[in-house]
């Protein structure tokens, strides 16, 4: 069996690591995880994504080496500190059965799940019926996604991997994932005195008319996913301008369009052009410009009929008593290295079922009940050995 008090320590040694993005990034963290693992004996490699930046892996052979392996994916690095915290967000405390700490559910108690498991396997001597691997991801919490990108690219995964991560999902089965495009919009207009500002183009009016429209055609997009629920649209981000009295001649926003099946990416970003088209139309003098932000992130879904989600279920069964929730609030609208391998690869082989609930996720006094990594223990134990 996997040791819960192992885990729960190894969670508050990874909180203690600060490996924020944008930050210190994962070095440190990577540094710490190389070291326990050398230290259980095993074979840890490097694989560099940018000069500092290195995915690790590792892997325990199992009986069957042409099994389907079970592949565990966790990220190293966290978002940003930030305000606003009543607790130490470095310090890994346990108050009422929460352990709290920037990281504490996205994801470094997934991390030490999978730690806790490696550990397990070695301490009792035990051979997985298949390989069981390990890849520890750097950038899963910037725009590009590169740990992933690169576990691709340097053709770490094979067509048949069972790939779980173990990202917060309040134990529930995280079997879809909603897609998401990033887009800056830039409206161009033209400069003049506001107290003659009939002479100029309100760049930043252009663009709120251009917000206003397309929040109410995200709206009326008839798609309703059965577990993902509707597209949605987010401004993120909003600059430009240079004083008060003066009409800004350029203006650009940072948006966010989630999106749900049967639309793909470059859906979202067509609505976008046809609505910024349609508006500047009415505005003299005024133009804009699309840029893409990030990775492209379509909405994926695993099999119900793949390895990992019938063992999820089971396994999960045989622990709780019953089978993981799938839908609800549990975080379908994030998106994972799960979900950008199974965008890259085509896998309907990859899911997320983890500790912790995204509510918390990206929050201040950041927590994950103890009682999530009990379960979890238990259910990973059991997913190896009925593997």
């Amino acid at each position: 069996m996997i040791d819960v008090e192992t885990v729960i320590a190894d969670t508050q040694r990874l909180i203690g690591i600060e490996s924020t993005n944008p930050g210190v990034l994962e070095a440190d963290a990577a540094d710490w995880i190389e070291s326990r693992l050398r230290g259980l004996g095993l074979d840890v490699a490097r694989h560099p994504v940018r000069p500092g930046r290195d995915n690790l892996s590792v892997v325990i052979p199992g009986a069957d080496r042409s099994a389907p392996r079970l592949v565990l994916v966790s990220h190293m690095d966290t978002v940003p500190i930030g305000s606003g915290w009543t607790r130490d967000p470095l310090g890994g405390q346990i108050v009422d059965g929460l352990l709290y700490g920037r990281g504490a559910c996205d994801m470094k108690s997934g991390l030490a799940l999978t730690i806790g498991l490696l550990d397990a396997l070695v301490s009792t001597g035990t051979v997985p019926p298949a390989d069981v691997v390990c890849f520890y991801t750097v950038d899963e919490e910037a725009p590009g996604m590169l740990g992933a990108y690169q576990l691709v690219e340097d053709g770490l995964l094979r067509p048949d991997d069972q790939i779980l991560a173990p990202e917060p999902s309040g134990m529930r089965l995280r079997i879809s994932q909603m897609g998401l495009r990033w887009i800056t919009l830039t409206v161009t207009g033209r400069m003049a005195h506001a107290g003659r500002a009939h002479l100029g183009t309100n760049a930043a009016h252009v663009l709120a008319h251009i917000m206003v429209e397309l929040e109410a055609a995200f709206e009326a997009l008839p798609f309703d996913d059965d577990i993902l629920g509707r597209p949605r649209f987010t401004t993120g981000v909003i600059s430009g301008g240079v004083a008060t009295n003066v009409v800004p001649a350029l203006v650009t926003a940072e948006l966010d369009l989630r999106i749900v099946p049967p639309l793909v990416p470059e859906d979202a970003v067509t609505m976008v052009e046809r609505i910024a088209a349609d508006v500047v139309r009415r505005y003299d003098g005024a133009s804009f410009s699309i840029e893409a932000l990030g990775a492209r992130r379509p909405p994926v879904r695993a099999s119900d009929d793949s390895k990992i989600v019938r063992g999820l279920r089971a396994s999960y069964l045989a622990v709780a008593g019953r089978e993981p929730e799938v839908g609800g609030a549990d975080g379908h609208e994030a998106y994972t290295d799960s979900a950008m391998i199974a965008a890259l690869t085509g896998t309907t082989s990859s899911t997320v079922l983890g500790p912790g609930a995204t509510d918390q996720a990206h929050t201040a006094d950041e927590f994950v009940p103890v009682a999530d990594l009990e379960l979890g223990s238990a259910l990973l134990w059991d997913l190896v050995q009925s593997w």
